[in-house]
């Protein structure tokens, strides 16, 4: 495997973990799910290579997502 798919590897395991709770813990749709995950600044974030949130865990990002969607803003 190549740099680039283990990193879309790990990008897609991670957005889908996070859809899933986003359903789970704020009863989303899935359309509302992948809404939220794909047009927020923690996604933005995981999908920046640069940053290597990609190489954390789903959960430590679906923290990073829901203080996030509490404040409004991502907060590093």
């Amino acid at each position: 495997m190549t740099k680039e798919q283990i990193f879309e590897y790990l990008l897609r395991a991670i957005s889908t973990d996070i859809v899933m709770w986003l359903m789970r813990d704020n009863g989303l749709s899935l359309q509302e799910a992948l809404s939220t995950w794909y047009n927020s600044t923690t996604f933005e974030k995981v999908s920046d290579p640069l940053t290597g949130m990609y190489i954390e865990s789903s959960g430590y990002n679906y923290d990073w997502l829901k203080r996030e969607l509490v404040t409004g803003r991502f907060q590093p």
